[in-house]
């Protein structure tokens, strides 16, 4: 081999040598680089993926926290209870005529989203009542809608349906004149329990305000408590309604079934009779009736003045709330004095009344007085609502619109609890030294203001309404004074704005009867050899409660002994068998 060819041969072996290392510097090192650089360049979009989730996580963790609070309790019992608890205090707000329904319905799950992960679980449970009540007009639709957006929980109306009522009145009577309160409407909600809700006890989420003001013993009272907890202020933790001013109102003034609304009459004073006492006897408060429409006139404040008689220079006692004057003759004076009332509302209006005070010398000889009869409020009494719940638990609503009082009936298969309300303008106090004494009792008490007292036994709670047992049906019943009648100084006090009170009548014939054991003496009572019972309905008074039979009262008790008290009786109607009984003719 010559020179020349040992060159060729090396240069050969060099491009062998150096292509075989190109090669596999390609297949070792260059490939393995770039798949590494795609991965980790991968790993870069991963990583910025994630970053940006948990960044719109954290900005959406106040929104989950928000929308925890405003979802019903875990507890789906409690939840449905209580926010068909807070539903009737919507109606009963708004106004709406006694014999509402709040009846509770099946949900459709369809459309609920589902969590990730293995176990398919619903995002949330849903909760679907039906409210309807009748004899509405436009206003009490409006303060129904505004008080349900104000609950500010996770909820939504799925259908409202409003119609006018053909027949409104009762048979054979004429429609007043610009009444609008035709309406029927039915109303779909529907709210939601999320799946990983707040487990409290209450329906709305307690203010942290309640520990600062009552400590945490005093938060820990509300908090664990659902009764408590019913009077909590919603929390506008994300409006529904318009944050701006608005004027609801102009749905009712723009009433698109009636027609525009035309204003309101003017406020006025009602009539005040004259009084009349006798040196040293202590005159009781006064009241002063408001004739006016309050959501039109606004808040009403009262002024007085007192001139002649025993009453120069003394000073008239106003209160506000109870809208109720209180005169302080001078020790030992007689004469007639003069008194003005003066009522001013938010909007300007005026209006005021005058009446006498007289206090005349005691008599000579004190002769024994006769005492006469407190009034029958029983027509004043009336059943506002009933709401039955699918965990086998009631509520029942009773006002007192003479006093005013409330009773609030909670039922269970086990007992009936019922605590009484006493309404203060726009606030309630509950009266607790009101204790039944009978178990499930339900006893009807004004603490003697009135001639009218009930002991009763609650028996059965279903959508006709109660049946109650008379406890006391062997007692006598007391004849009435037709001389008592309204009017005139008062003690407790009527609601912020009154209507002026009515001429007294003579009082009418019992209907039925409950009209034997409320006063009347034409009606006769025999002797009652076994418990007796009565309907309550949705909407009527105390003075028409229906008497069952015989045979249903121990139909009925047979089974609220076996069953309890909730849905023990159907809706039943009189029958031959009721144990009261009119008077023979020529009595």
């Amino acid at each position: 081999m010559n020179a020349r060819e040992r060159t060729l041969a090396a240069a050969l072996i060099g491009m062998i040598v150096l292509a075989v290392g190109g090669a596999a510097a390609w297949l070792f090192v260059l490939v393995p680089y770039a798949q590494k650089t795609q991965a980790a360049d991968k790993l870069t979009v991963d990583v910025e993926k994630l970053a940006a989730e948990l960044k719109a996580a954290r900005k959406e963790a106040p929104r989950l926290t928000e929308a925890r609070k405003r979802s019903l309790p875990a507890d789906a019992s409690l939840a449905k209870r209580e926010y068909a608890e807070m539903l009737a205090r919507v109606l009963q707000k708004a106004g709406v005529a006694p014999g509402y329904r709040i009846t509770e319905k099946s949900p459709d799950p369809a459309g609920t989203p589902l969590l990730p992960g293995a176990g398919k679980k619903l995002a949330y449970q849903k909760v679907s009542y039906e409210v309807s009540f009748e004899r509405a007009d436009m206003w009490n639709v409006k303060d129904v809608l505004e008080g349900y957006y104000r609950l500010n929980v996770l909820q939504q109306i799925t259908h409202l349906d409003i119609k006018v009522d053909p027949t409104p009145t009762p048979a054979g009577k004429a429609k007043v004149a610009g009444d609008r309160h035709d309406l029927i409407v039915k109303l779909g909600t529907e709210a939601i329990i999320l799946d990983n809700a707040e487990n409290r006890r209450t329906l709305l989420p307690v203010p942290t305000a309640f520990a600062a003001v009552g400590g945490w013993l005093g938060y820990n009272g509300v908090a664990l408590s659902p009764e408590a907890g019913r009077g909590i202020t919603p929390m506008q933790l994300a409006p529904v309604l318009a944050t701006k001013t608005r004027d609801y109102s102009l749905l009712v003034l723009k009433d698109p079934f009636h027609g525009p609304l035309p204003p309101p009459p003017p406020m006025s004073l009602g009539r005040i009779a004259d009084v009349a006492v006798k040196v040293g006897e202590k005159l009781d408060p006064i009241r002063v009736p408001v004739v006016a429409d309050a959501d039109y006139v606004g808040k009403v404040s009262l002024t007085a003045t007192v001139e002649g008689g025993p009453f120069k220079g003394t000073e008239v006692k106003i209160d506000d709330a109870r809208k109720t004057l209180k005169l302080e003759p001078k020790a030992g004076e007689t004469g007639t004095g003069t008194v003005t009332v003066y009522a001013k509302a938010a909007n300007g209006q005026k209006a005021e009344r005058s009446f006498k005070v007289r206090v005349d010398e005691p008599p000579a000889e004190k002769e024994p007085t006769p005492v006469a009869a407190k009034e029958d409020i029983a027509a004043d009494i009336v059943l506002i609502g009933v709401s039955i719940r699918s965990d086998g638990t009631a509520t029942a609503f009773v006002r007192d619109k003479y006093n005013p009082l409330t009773y609030e009936l909670e039922a269970s298969a086990r007992r009936v609890k019922v605590i009484q309300y006493e309404h203060l303008g726009q606030r309630k106090k509950q009266n607790k030294a009101y204790r039944p004494d009978a178990e499930n009792g339900f006893d009807i008490d004004d603490d003697g203001n009135t001639g009218t007292k009930r002991n009763f036994k609650v028996v059965s709670v279903d959508d006709g309404g109660l049946v109650v047992e008379d406890l006391k049906a062997n007692e006598a019943p007391k004849a009435a004074d037709p001389k008592a009648a309204k009017g005139g100084p008062v003690k407790g006090g009527p609601p912020l704005l009154v209507k002026a009170p009515p001429l007294v009548k003579a009082p009418p014939a019992p209907a039925d009867g409950l009209a034997g054991a409320v006063g009347f003496a034409s009606v006769v009572r025999p002797k009652v050899t076994g418990p007796v019972l009565y309907r309550w309905a949705p909407g009527q008074s105390l003075a028409k409660l229906t008497p069952l039979s015989a045979a249903e009262a121990k139909r009925v008790l047979a089974r609220s002994a076996a069953t309890g008290p909730v849905g023990a009786a159907a809706v039943s109607a009189p029958s031959s068998d009721d144990p009261i009984v009119a008077p023979p003719k020529g009595n």
